[in-house]
């Protein structure tokens, strides 16, 4: 019998009381056929050996990447929660994720994070900086609902696994950005405002999304078939 592929899930034992999808999270990776190991990024960890062994990685959402880490103002009021040691953890296991050619998935945080590790940079605070219609920070009590959609270009990973070319209606919850995207990288979703909702690796199979489909798979048949397309990606 084959064996399910094992994913490697970041997260941070700091946020788990505001952050109530942490269990539907893995329950959505579970359900479309993969065993999860979690690695708590919030405490000092030798996260190599971790890696050395599972077939994915999952970038979870958090708090907001450390803006030193792109030229951003560390002392900017519209921050909110930075970890230093979660970026650090993260930026490892990501590493380790390339070198072995495993698949990735960056899901909100973890998508801006991927950007600032290749080189990439960020909107501080996307109501000051980028301005705009759409609300895309609506509170973390409508991540069930659709906020708005994206335009998903019909040859990314995402549109092959969801089975979605054109517009896809999202949940969205985010006060930060990509501003420029990582070198080898290309955008595959947009918002209506022109904001990059998604982006690909041209050469690795890393793939970031700012929506939440770990958080609503129970009720969009979309989301769920981007989470088992993911796990499928990992076999």
């Amino acid at each position: 019998m084959t064996q399910p592929p094992v994913i490697a899930v970041t997260m941070s034992s700091w946020e788990l009381s505001r952050m109530s999808h942490w269990r539907r999270m893995f329950l959505g990776l579970q359900q479309a056929g993969a065993v999860t190991l979690s690695i708590d990024c919030a405490v000092q960890t030798d996260i190599t050996p971790m890696m050395e062994h599972v077939d994915g990685l999952l970038l979870s959402g958090g708090g907001d990447v450390d803006p030193r880490r792109y030229g951003g103002d560390p002392d900017d009021p519209t921050l909110g929660w930075v970890d230093p040691v979660r970026d650090a953890n993260e930026a490892v296991a990501f590493e380790v994720a390339k070198q072995r050619g495993i698949p990735v998935l960056a899901i909100c945080r973890g998508s801006q994070l991927v950007n600032v590790l290749e080189g990439g940079t960020l909107y501080g605070d996307l109501k000051r900086d980028w301005g705009s219609g759409i609300n895309h920070e609506p509170g973390d009590e409508q991540l069930i609902s659709i906020s708005h959609d994206v335009a998903v270009e019909p040859e990314s990973r995402v549109a092959q696994w969801m089975g979605v070319a054109g517009h896809l209606g999202v949940n969205g919850q985010h006060h930060q950005g990509v501003r420029d995207l990582a070198p080898g990288y290309v955008i595959t979703a947009l918002a209506p405002d022109g904001l990059v909702e998604g982006f690909e690796s041209t050469t690795l199979p890393v793939t970031a999304v700012q929506w939440h489909p770990e958080v609503n798979w129970e009720w969009s048949l979309d989301s769920r078939k981007l989470m088992a397309g993911f796990v499928a990606s990992t076999r």
